[in-house]
């Protein structure tokens, strides 16, 4: 336990330096596919291990700003987004909310390399084998939370963003940050009003404007976490309920029919469609006019899933048949030119994983 807390005071006095080197060899994995033998697997690896440390630090950071927040008495300082307070409600309203949680945010980061594994290790029939386990354990997993907030939309990630500013935990006690005056009695932080709006610049309006909304307490501010997303009517629960199967059917159609076959990927991507159309006819009927009665939060979630459609361009019958190929020639035309040569053989050597392996491009 002394070193944990050694390691903890280090991570919190050198935050800034952290999160740059993690984001920097986290960049740097994506590049090491193809350079090396068994490259892909130690990318993987390394990824999954950045990722899961990269929770735990979270976990640490955010605690840290939050009793810095109570000893300055600044509560901005540890303010969490709307999502943020989202996901923590329900967590600490439902132990099963919150393990079920964890364990999804862990298979996220895991589950290519799972794959990997098991392909490496027993083969392409075991392989899988492993990939419908893991599906309808995630399948499981997310209807759990479904239930456990009251039939409302799943968000994604299901773990805490990091949103604390490395920068504010740096501070030594008795200075202050630039721009700011500290009570000589009090300790409390203050912006200097030479530094709150810069009188000397055409954008002067602008500034007092943020400054100004940034204390307005907004309807989205004051609304309580489950005020944030909607309880679905029976529409919209069936449309939640095929976005969650979605992924664990297309992995039992390509058990049946194989996966250079069309069917499971029409059969995919209909289910898709199918749970959107459901979703938003849903959302259309809350308001009863034909507005868009939907929260920020389901939006945003909305969003996701529209553009992790895409992936369906990337996997199955659809990349075998047009996709790769398509790729393969747009690449042969780059490899004799300087420069663009760089990025198509970083593409060349992506083509094979994401026909050999169903995680890289299964967005589930």
């Amino acid at each position: 336990m002394e070193y944990l807390a050694q390691y903890e005071d280090f991570l919190i006095k050198h935050a800034a330096q952290i999160t740059t080197f993690e984001s920097s060899l986290r960049s740097l994995t994506y590049l090491l596919p193809g350079r090396f033998h068994d490259a892909e697997f130690a990318s993987q690896a390394v990824y999954a291990g950045l990722n899961l440390v990269g929770l735990y630090h979270t976990s640490i950071l955010r605690r840290a700003a939050q009793q810095k927040a109570k000893q300055l008495n600044q509560p901005d300082l540890a303010q969490d987004s709307a999502f943020n307070k989202y996901l923590l409600f329900w967590k600490q309203r439902s132990k099963w909310n919150k393990t079920a949680s964890n364990l999804l945010s862990i298979l996220a980061y895991t589950q290519v390399l799972i794959e990997m594994g098991v392909r490496k290790k027993w083969g392409k029939r075991a392989q899988w084998q492993i990939i419908a386990f893991l599906e309808a354990i995630k399948v499981i997993l997310r209807l759990g939370l479904l239930q456990t907030t009251q039939d409302r939309m799943t968000l994604s990630p299901t773990h805490l963003q990091r949103e604390v500013d490395p920068a504010t935990l740096e501070t030594r006690p008795g200075s202050a940050r630039a721009g700011t005056h500290q009570g000589e009695r009090s300790g409390q932080e203050w912006t200097r009003m030479k530094d709150s709006f810069a009188l000397d610049r055409r954008d002067t309006s602008d500034d007092i404007e943020v400054f100004l909304m940034s204390k307005v307490l907004t309807p989205e501010k004051l609304r309580q976490p489950p005020q944030m997303t909607h309880v679905l009517p029976s529409l919209g629960r069936l449309g939640e309920i095929l976005y969650l199967l979605r992924p664990l059917i297309y992995v039992l159609c390509i058990l049946k029919y194989g996966q250079r076959s069309w069917k499971p990927w029409t059969i995919s991507v209909m289910v898709e469609l199918g749970s959107q159309l459901a979703l938003r006819k849903a959302f259309d009927g809350l308001s009863g006019d034909g507005h868009d009665n939907r929260m920020p939060l389901e939006k945003q979630e909305m969003s996701r899933r529209t553009q992790m459609m895409w992936f369906n361009l990337v996997r199955g019958a659809f990349y075998s048949h047009i996709t790769r190929p398509t790729l393969e020639r747009y690449c042969n035309r780059l490899e004799s030119k300087p420069l663009l040569n760089m990025p198509a053989a970083v593409l060349r050597d992506y083509l094979p994983l994401w026909e050999s392996f169903y995680f890289y491009t299964s967005s589930s």
